[in-house]
């Protein structure tokens, strides 16, 4: 594994924390999501990446003891 490290606007940043949080994952967690999705450019490879990144949200959603009670599964979410 490799460290990244980059400078960013303070505005991205926060936009970029915000949306970690938004999704219950640690930043470098989203922003390593991110990357990954931007990298891929089929429709399949985007799907998967999205799976990714909801896999992780629900492994930090499950670690905090939130049920998963009403929530949708992924064929809902990619309508299949």
């Amino acid at each position: 594994m490799t460290l990244l490290t980059v400078s960013v606007d303070d505005g991205l940043a926060a936009s970029v924390r915000n949306e970690a949080e938004r999704h219950a994952l640690p930043v470098d967690d989203y922003v390593a999501a991110v990357l990954r999705a931007a990298q891929s450019p089929s429709g399949d490879e985007r799907e998967e990446r999205a799976r990714e990144l909801a896999r992780l949200s629900l492994a930090q959603w499950e670690a905090a003891g939130r049920p998963e009670d009403g929530a949708m599964d992924m064929a809902e979410v990619f309508g299949r």
